[in-house]
């Protein structure tokens, strides 16, 4: 059975979201991982992964009204698992775990991942999985489009039960809390806006400032060629 509370705003209740990420190695090391919401997400996310096997196919299991997803890099045994809205289908979903795979890889050698002790890279991944997190949950319709290109093989109802491999006494109270989604996305709307504000406040004085330059120039064009070069004729 699974509980959640919401207390999101309209525009969050429209779209499905991916809630939460993480990198694990060997189904239990967790290196990296991030949510914007409140919630029990690690514990119902390890217990599950317990139970799923390691396959070179992407992965994803229903829980309720919620989806765990899930791609394995077979030669460094590393997980990216996200757990997202079940509405939501696959294709963001695994269009997301894909750029977290790609930057993850990019980011570490083989042997930063095999020597890394729990968290190792939280400190320098969360922000990475925090932009590519908000990155894939965004209203924008034309970015994600461009973004799932790579995944148009997704299937979008390969989709199993987890109830299949839990056992029944395993059930899972997951609890989903929104109420820190507006605090966040206000955050980030003001960030965005101040950045956007300072953007036109640097344009506008470098047009300002080139005016004058130009404003100046001319008056000197004009003082020279009256005066001469000296202004000795003005004296």
């Amino acid at each position: 059975k699974i509980r959640h509370s919401h207390s999101a705003t309209a525009m969050d209740r429209e779209r499905s979201q991916i809630i939460y990420a993480l990198v694990i190695r060997n189904q239990k090391v967790v290196l990296a991982e991030y949510t914007a919401l409140a919630g029990n997400f690690q514990q119902a996310t390890m217990q599950i992964l317990q139970k799923l096997e390691s396959s070179i196919e992407w992965k994803s299991y229903i829980y309720g009204d919620y989806a765990f997803h899930y791609i394995v890099d077979q030669t460094s045994n590393l997980w990216f698992v996200c757990m997202a809205e079940r509405a939501l289908m696959r294709r963001v979903p695994f269009a997301f775990l894909q750029a977290v795979q790609e930057t993850f890889m990019q980011k570490y050698t083989k042997e930063q991942v095999e020597s890394a002790i729990a968290y190792g890279m939280q400190s320098d991944f969360r922000d990475e999985l925090q932009h590519l997190l908000e990155r894939y949950n965004s209203p924008d319709v034309d970015r994600v489009a461009a973004m799932m290109t790579k995944v148009q093989h997704i299937n979008d109802h390969l989709m199993e039960s987890i109830d299949k491999i839990m056992e029944r006494q395993e059930k899972i109270e997951l609890l989903v809390s929104r109420s820190q989604v507006l605090s966040e996305s206000a955050s980030s709307f003001r960030r965005d806006a101040e950045q956007l504000r300072r953007l036109v406040w640097w344009g506008n004085v470098k047009k300002v400032l080139i005016m004058c330059l130009i404003v100046v120039l001319v008056i000197l064009v004009i003082a020279m060629a009256s005066c001469g070069i000296t202004f000795s004729k003005c004296r």
